[in-house]
């Protein structure tokens, strides 16, 4: 579920949307089917204009957050949302996800071309995996 402060209403819907995508990708990887887990997402002013707090919430109330610069690609915005959204996870529900096929090891977000691809941190398996198609 989305909430938007009051003074976020009046960014473009256009950006809105592509924004409120990039975060429906990383969260379908982290979350798939949306079952699990279910997380709010609010978001609010930044401290600069081009800047938006996301505020993480499971269903207790606990939360944590982050900014986003919304001045940056899709693909720099896709990069860290998919690099801090699991560390939110984290924090909210001690999983470290998505985990790297076959093992218990958190893949992490990494650019290759134009792409935001997740990947073995540990750099010994071959394995990729673009953010938003991570299948469980």
């Amino acid at each position: 579920m989305l909430h938007l402060a009051p003074e976020i209403q009046n960014m473009g819907e256009h950006e809105m949307t592509q924004l409120s995508t990039l975060v429906a990708q990383v969260l379908h990887d982290l979350d798939p089917g949306g079952k699990k887990y279910g997380p709010t997402i609010s978001y609010l002013s930044g401290d600069s204009e081009s800047h938006l707090d996301l505020l993480i919430e499971d269903d207790t109330g606990m939360g944590c957050g982050f900014s986003v610069d919304t001045s940056w690609s899709d693909q720099e915005v896709l990069y860290e949302l998919a690099d801090r959204l699991p560390t939110a996870f984290v924090e909210l529900y001690a999983v470290g996800l998505p985990l790297v096929p076959g093992t218990q090891r958190p893949a992490t977000p990494e650019i290759i071309g134009n792409t935001v691809v997740w990947k073995d941190p540990t750099g010994s398996a071959s394995w990729t995996c673009p953010v938003g198609q991570y299948a469980a």
